[in-house]
């Protein structure tokens, strides 16, 4: 303790007296478990790691305190806004308790590929295990396997077929053939994946966006150094204190889609003893809940489904794919678009939502709208938020034909 208080007051900190327990030599403020208002430790006060004896070892960091040294280091050396770091800290928590979940998120970066070097460096300091790798292939998976436990991976070119691989590695249940062997390939994985944001999609994953700018990155400050040697200390003996709580607890959030829920349950889980900064993560994945879903809206999917339900309304049995893909079209030409989409464009759209067509006479192919079909359209509208919009369109189009009668 006297060698603790030297290293507090040569940082210009006075040592606050507070109760010790055995087991964390000692405790923190009960303001700390909290994150509004909450008093977080200085970096100058992050303890060094415990002399093997026979002094007692520092206290084990709170997840606030994690979670807000991570934050200051992401933002002292990068462009990332406050939230995106934020949501990068809860990853980096989450790759220490990597064998206590069965999904692991995968965090996926855009933008200029020099910012995003910046944050997998720094994420390479934080991550358990983790290891900068340049590229990706299925070959890459047997070396993978014994070379690290977090992957760090720059792959601007990420075609589909990866994309795909790497979304069955956020799921512990899946197993890769490997020669005459099924091995497990499950990984926390962060991936820059190019300048553009519309990258493919990975299941289980949070998008992380650095906008351009001409602003050169900020000066290293000196305290960063002793971050990146220290931090790494109270994550291991945060993960050892709370392995056996995380494996055990289960969490189940509220305010997110189902899809975002299985992230949240993930990152939440690793978070012990602050409920408020569990909230604090589901407000930051509703709004990538809200961006993914407006993103859903824009594509030709959207469209074509909203003619499809738009047609359906019309009290009208079936109707052809070159009547689906007119009525697209219109729906483009009013919102100011320019492109147009062809019946069998229209065609492929309604097979990746997963409506079948038929032929319906000689003269073509169409949906019949029967209970079934009009109960999926009604579903995939709730999918893909465009609701709202939907319900417009139709009382426009009755407005209209009311007029025209």
């Amino acid at each position: 303790m006297p060698l603790i208080d030297k290293i507090l007051r040569d940082n210009g900190c006075l040592p606050t007296r507070i109760d010790t327990t055995p087991e964390t030599g000692f405790t923190v403020p009960a303001a700390a478990e909290g994150i509004g208002g909450a008093e977080i430790a200085q970096p100058s006060e992050i303890l060094p790691a415990p002399p093997e004896a026979p002094l007692a070892p520092p206290r084990v960091a709170t997840a606030v305190e994690l979670v807000a040294w991570i934050k200051r280091s992401l933002l002292a050396q990068t462009h990332l806004p406050e939230d995106a770091a934020e949501l990068v800290a809860f990853f980096t928590i989450s790759t220490w308790f990597q064998d206590a979940l069965t999904v692991l998120p995968c965090l996926i970066i855009t933008g200029p590929a020099h910012d995003a070097g910046a944050v997998l460096h720094l994420l390479c300091n934080f991550c358990r295990r983790a290891a900068l790798l340049a590229g990706f292939r299925r070959s890459d998976l047997s070396v993978l396997r014994s070379g690290c436990e977090t992957s760090l991976l720059s792959e601007p070119n990420l075609d589909k077929r990866a994309a795909a691989l790497l979304s069955n590695m956020t799921d512990r249940n899946y197993l890769v053939v490997d020669g005459l062997s099924l091995i497990r390939h499950a990984k926390s994985t962060a991936l820059y994946a190019g300048e553009n944001p519309a990258t493919h999609k990975i299941q289980n994953s949070i998008h992380i966006h650095i906008t351009p700018t001409n602003a050169a990155l900020p000066t290293r400050p000196e305290w960063l150094q002793k971050m990146i040697e220290r931090l790494p200390v109270h994550l291991d003996q945060y993960r050892k204190k709370n392995l056996g709580y995380v494996k055990q607890w289960t969490w189940v959030p509220s305010g997110v889609s189902s899809e975002t829920a299985v992230i949240a349950t993930a990152l939440g889980r690793c978070i012990v003893d602050a409920s408020e900064l569990r909230q604090k993560l589901i407000t930051l994945l509703q709004a990538q809940d809200q961006q993914r879903l407006s993103e859903m809206s824009n594509t030709s999917e959207a469209v074509v489904l909203e003619a499809t339900w738009t047609l359906s309304r019309g009290g009208r049995e079936h109707a052809y794919v070159r009547e689906i893909a007119a009525q697209a079209n219109r729906l483009l030409e009013a919102r100011g678009e320019i492109v147009r989409l062809s019946p069998e464009k229209a065609g492929h759209r309604l097979k990746s939502l997963g409506l079948r067509t038929r032929p319906l006479s000689q003269t073509g192919n169409g949906l019949t709208f029967d209970k079934a079909t009009v109960a999926i359209i009604q579903q995939l509208a709730a999918v893909y938020a465009v609701e709202d919009g939907l319900a417009d369109t139709y009382n426009l189009n009755t407005s209209q034909t009311t007029e025209n009668k």
